[in-house]
């Protein structure tokens, strides 16, 4: 599978260029940081759509349509918008089973969706492969720039690395199939990982950073720096465990500061950055 998802991913992404944005750095030198945590939509990869996406948030039945053409199944547009019609409700009525379950912000997994999707629609297709097409010709993203040296910097410097993202099952492939390594080559372990689909649960709980706190083997929150594009989704939640923050204000589609929004009201990034790399001059 997961040869199958950076082969795609491979194939249907094209460069993206970065949008910039007005806002100022605020660099200062934090002392004590032993964990860098990282968002990965919007602030390791720049994403058309600003963030992970489903087809519920980008309705764009053409995706669908080219989607399953690749399998050899033929859909009229207008076949197409019922079908997605359809799969938007499917996502609907997971929502509503989390919540009543008493999940906040639910996350869905987007395979058992699509793979509800086909059984009801009696198509035979590969739900991997439909997945992961539709989801690069909605939602496409490329290696940010600086990522990659960023990574490396941080890796040498002998930092613990880790993941709180919202995400499905091929975030992880973004890194093999566009910078060319694996997350572990950058000293990601997947024990330090928290992705939004494997809880069914959503940034901005703070249940992903307190389960990515449990697993970092008695380093303190206070000495871990989470980054971030979202002041909503990623600062404020950080910051409620008590991780320092850096807000990434590199690129206009994805930087998101919430302004007017109460649930940010006072929250203050410990340091902002507009490109990767100034991280290395901060810890």
């Amino acid at each position: 599978m997961e040869a199958l998802f950076t082969d795609r991913i491979q194939r249907l992404s094209k460069a993206l260029q970065i949008q910039a944005t007005d806002q100022p750095a605020k660099l200062i030198d934090l002392q004590g940081v032993e964990a860098v945590i990282f968002d990965i939509y919007g602030t390791c990869f720049l994403s058309g759509s600003g963030d992970i996406g489903t087809v519920a948030e980008n309705p764009k039945v053409g995706a669908l349509i080219e989607a399953l053409r690749e399998q050899g199944v033929a859909l009229s547009p207008e076949l197409a918008d019922e079908a997605l019609a359809r799969f938007y409700e499917l996502i609907a009525l997971d929502h509503e089973q989390e919540k009543v379950k008493g999940t906040q912000y639910p996350e869905i997994r987007i395979l058992d969706i699509w793979e509800q999707w086909r059984r009801e629609a009696a198509v035979n297709v590969n739900v991997q492969q439909l997945a992961i097409d539709v989801e690069c010709r909605l939602n496409p993203v490329w290696p940010m720039p600086g990522v990659d040296s960023c990574l490396q910097g941080l890796q040498q410097m002998g930092l613990t690395l880790g993941v709180v993202s919202n995400a499905q099952v091929f975030t992880p492939c973004l890194f093999p199939a566009l910078l060319g390594k694996k997350m572990e080559d950058y000293g990601f372990s997947p024990q330090h990982c928290v992705w939004s689909w494997t809880l069914k649960e959503a940034k901005p709980s703070v249940r992903l950073y307190e389960g990515l706190l449990s697993r970092l083997d008695g380093i303190a929150p206070e000495k871990c720096l989470y980054v971030g594009n979202d002041m909503l989704n990623d600062i404020t939640p950080a910051s409620q465990v008590g991780m320092k923050t850096a807000l990434f204000a590199g690129d206009r589609r994805s930087l998101r500061l919430r302004e007017g929004d109460e649930r940010v009201a006072g929250v203050v990034p410990d340091i902002v950055i507009t490109r990767l790399t100034q991280l290395l001059e901060c810890v």
